[in-house]
């Protein structure tokens, strides 16, 4: 397969053997329900007064921004910037009780496109501390998820970490009493790194079947491993600097040691990332 691409008046050629595309890709139900209830807020409201989010509702900056030219101001968690009586949307990513405080003690009409999954975690954070159970969360500091999962419960009943190595600091005895969660982002095969440095040192942690990695995450990196598996050469992924997901699935081409890139625009394609390519990938 030749392809020819011109940028900056210069042209280039490729010879690419095939093109492959992950056959299980795209947003997952609770992004969809996040940008649909988006829609519907800014229809309705059709201009009328601004509606504000305290974080990006997803984290894909092409779809902020066309949100953003409906009238959708993103405060990143800056009260102050949302006046008494507003509508406010919560984020997909989930929010501590703190948000909700916020909202009652302003009178904002909120609108909260929450994904049912990260909310399942904060369920299962708030049972373990009702049980007695330290909870042990593994995920990425400062993430709206993550902040949103640790604030449910007080700050001596929860635990964060991000690496193996972060297993070292812990002194939780055996581990018995303490359970793991974590957020619904994070690639699978570090997270096993993570569950069995855990279990290397507290043989009697409890740590559940995926700890909370969604559903779509799993298969998404599924495809991207059957990518791996076939051989290619660069992996390209569609999907914003933000967003985590497309962090995790460029990083396990980073891993694999091939080129390994994602972009939110066509034009940030960079032609020399598939200048010796015979297989690239893209999801």
């Amino acid at each position: 397969m030749s392809v020819e691409r011109s940028q900056n008046s210069e042209s280039r050629e490729f010879h690419f053997e095939k093109i492959l595309v992950a056959g299980n890709r795209g947003p997952c139900g609770g992004v969809n329900m996040a940008i649909e209830a988006t829609n519907q807020v800014l229809d309705i409201v059709d201009g009328r007064e601004k509606v504000y989010t305290n974080w990006p509702i997803v984290h894909n900056d092409p779809i902020i921004g066309e949100f953003r030219n409906r009238g959708l101001e993103v405060v990143n968690n800056d009260w102050s910037k949302v006046p008494d009586g507003s509508i406010v949307l919560f984020s997909a990513h989930g929010v501590p009780p703190r948000f909700r405080k916020i909202a009652e003690d302003h009178q904002y009409l909120v609108v909260d496109t929450s994904c049912q999954l990260v909310t399942r975690v904060h369920n299962l954070v708030k049972k373990a501390e009702n049980e007695s159970k330290p909870v042990i969360y593994i995920g990425k500091e400062g993430h709206p998820e993550t902040i949103g999962v640790t604030g449910e419960v007080h700050e001596d009943n929860i635990t964060l970490i991000e690496k193996p190595k972060d297993v070292d600091n812990l002194d939780i005895g055996t581990g018995a009493d303490h359970v793991v969660y974590s957020q619904t982002t994070l690639m699978t095969s570090e997270t096993d790194e993570v569950e069995e440095a855990l279990r290397s040192k507290f043989p009697d942690i409890y740590i559940p079947d995926r700890l909370g990695i969604c559903y779509a995450t799993f298969n998404r990196q599924a495809a991207v491993e059957r990518l791996l598996e076939s051989g290619i050469d660069v992996l390209i992924v569609v999907g914003s600097q933000r967003s985590h997901n497309s962090e995790m699935l460029r990083r396990m081409g980073e891993r694999a040691r091939i080129v390994s890139a994602k972009l939110d625009y066509p034009d940030q394609l960079d032609i020399n990332w598939l200048a010796n390519s015979k297989l690239p990938g893209f999801t």
